[in-house]
């Protein structure tokens, strides 16, 4: 196409259109495409957009040159171009100002308050009990100067508890010291978490972190001259002493075992444990240095306390309440002739366990030996008194003899030892070296069937079980002096019938004083007293209960010859014989 018919196709501003309907103003390309970019690329001045093609028709023609329509279109595009690219991200700057604001924002209120917490106080602090929350210096000075006297510092854990409030006219705390360093105290570039854990409760005058150092150098400046400092130790160190007074500090059986536990456990052994009065007197200077109102001495953990005995640590504490614990499984009833006589288990274990070696306990088998006899003495009737009414009603006192019951006490300390040993359950039969015929209580007959022999009547009778006479008959003791029957309870040793009785050698003779032969001899004291017929006795001294005393025995129950043989007929060895007067 030539140059002349593409002018042609140009429409000229200075031109009325040739299309119907009046005079219409020239329609520029470019505003037309551009309203397929919306209404935000023509709301962007139109006026320019539209006129600008024109523009550069003008030019070209008051230069000479001839106007083409595509450059025209091609500058209208491109100049349109990067306008849209632009006008399509229009949200984000308006983004950005919104958090460049808040930003700004926040860093003006963390400003304000790195300003703010530079001189006031924070939420729930105290000074000496004075709460002098958001105050500054000025002000918290003079809240505690007037109300100072409110301050009192627990020092408490553990079941320990002491309270010092100062007895002095004269204020103990510098208010004006106090403030300024409590403030001083507050890091205010840290206030927002500092803040909140203030508006969580309350806030202790001093900040503590991690572990207290015991060995600081205390800086005292919050206090005035007037707080005693010799005087608050010396109280709060009688106060530890009082506490320890019940506390051995050392580890062992009755401080470890937990009763309702029922077996040894650290947590009650360390209630042994004694205070460290050193370490709380200087844990409590520390914090009342800050002028704290709460000392928890569980805070400084083990130093709190003297350790068991020195040495051991929570562990080794451990394994001794372990090895000790292995000796609490034994569970057994001693029986004594099958009647129940007592009890060993775990409770009893407890005073025979030895921590001579804190860390290794053992059992202390001369404890249990100790215990063995102690309990046997409580059981053993050979020889002690016993009192009884007769079944005639006269009441007899009696001592001595070999009857009745004598435990073993080392054979029973060997069986506990053994059943503690192997944890045994179940019964354990007490060893006795003698048997009654029955268990009461000592002091009370222990027989049931007897012989009463009554040396003040110079009768016997033979009791069966139920108080009836079985064999009753006179007789001649032993004469007065060294000759005389030996009082207390026996028993019948043999019943063989007849033998020869032969006394003691004669000195000057080297023979027997005398030999005896006898139809029935029944012995109780060993095979020397005994019961037996006494043919060489006129009969009538049988029947004077005072005849012994010129013609008595050496020591025997003399018997006439029928008396003798009714008794030997209807009594068995192992019978009791209860001589008295």
């Amino acid at each position: 196409m030539s140059q002349i018919d593409r002018s042609n196709m140009i429409p000229d501003p200075q031109q009325p259109s040739r299309h119907t309907g009046g005079v219409q103003s020239p329609r520029p390309i470019a505003p037309v495409r551009s309203q397929q970019h919306g209404p935000s690329n023509a709301s962007q001045r139109p006026n320019q957009r539209q006129y600008q093609p024109h523009q550069q028709y003008r030019q070209r023609t008051a230069q000479g040159g001839a106007p083409t329509q595509g450059p025209s279109h091609t500058r209208a595009a491109n100049n349109r171009g990067p306008a849209d690219k632009r006008t399509s991200k229009s949200g984000t700057p308006g983004g950005k100002t919104a958090l460049f604001v808040v930003l700004g924002l926040v860093a003006i209120v963390y400003i304000v308050g790195v300003v703010a917490f530079s001189q006031v106080a924070y939420p729930n602090t105290t000074i000496a009990g004075v709460d002098i929350s958001l105050s500054n210096a000025s002000s918290a000075a003079t809240k505690v100067n007037s109300a100072w006297k409110h301050y009192k510092l627990t020092v408490s854990g553990d079941n320990f508890s002491w309270t010092y409030q100062p007895e002095s006219d004269d204020p103990i705390v510098d208010g004006e010291k106090a403030a300024h360093e409590i403030i001083g105290k507050n890091e205010p570039l840290l206030w927002p978490s500092r803040l909140i854990a203030s508006l969580g409760g309350k806030t202790d005058s001093a900040t503590k972190n991690g572990s207290i150092d015991l060995k600081q150098d205390v800086d005292l400046s919050m206090l005035s001259d007037a707080f005693n400092q010799k005087q608050f130790e010396d109280d709060l160190g009688s106060a530890i002493d009082e506490f320890n007074e019940g506390r051995s500090g050392t580890f062992e059986a009755t401080s470890s075992y937990d009763e309702k536990a029922g077996k040894f456990t650290v947590e009650k052994a360390r209630s042994n444990e004694k205070l460290n009065r050193e370490h709380v007197i200087k844990y409590a200077v520390i914090e009342l240095a800050s002028l704290a109102e709460n000392v928890d001495i569980t805070k400084i953990g083990n130093d709190a306390y003297e350790p068991l005995n020195g040495t051991l640590t929570d562990d080794q504490i451990q394994a001794a309440c372990d090895a000790a614990n292995n000796f609490l499984g034994v569970n057994v009833t001693l029986k004594l002739n099958g009647n129940d006589a007592g009890k060993v288990d775990g409770s009893s274990v407890l005073q025979w366990i030895s921590f001579a070696d804190p860390a290794k306990p053992t059992l202390d088998t001369s404890q249990i030996s100790s215990w063995a006899a102690e309990f046997a003495n409580g059981f053993n009737t050979v020889g002690s008194t016993r009192w009884w009414t007769r079944a005639d009603g006269k009441q007899c006192a009696v001592e001595g003899g070999d009857f009745g019951w004598s435990i073993d006490s080392d054979a029973l300390a060997k069986q506990v030892e053994d059943a503690i040993n192997n944890k045994q359950t179940g019964d354990i039969e007490i060893s006795y070296s003698k048997k009654a015929d029955t268990f009461t209580a000592k002091g009370e007959p222990d027989w049931k069937a007897y012989i009463d022999v009554d040396l003040s009547e110079q009768h016997a009778r033979y009791y069966d079980e139920n108080g009836n006479i079985v064999w009753e008959a006179n007789f001649i003791s032993g004469l007065p002096g060294e000759d005389a029957t030996p009082e207390g309870v026996w028993q019948i040793n043999s019943n063989d019938g007849a033998s020869t009785l032969i006394g003691a050698k004669d000195p000057k003779t080297g023979k027997p004083k005398y030999e005896s032969p006898v139809s029935y001899w029944m012995p109780f004291e060993g095979n020397m007293i005994g019961f037996h017929d006494a043919t060489w006795q006129n009969d009538k001294s049988f029947d004077n209960p005072e005849s012994y005393k010129w013609c008595g025995s050496h020591g025997c129950i003399n018997l006439r010859l029928a008396d003798a043989k009714a008794l030997h007929d209807c009594i068995k060895v192992g019978l009791c014989v209860v001589v008295h007067s």
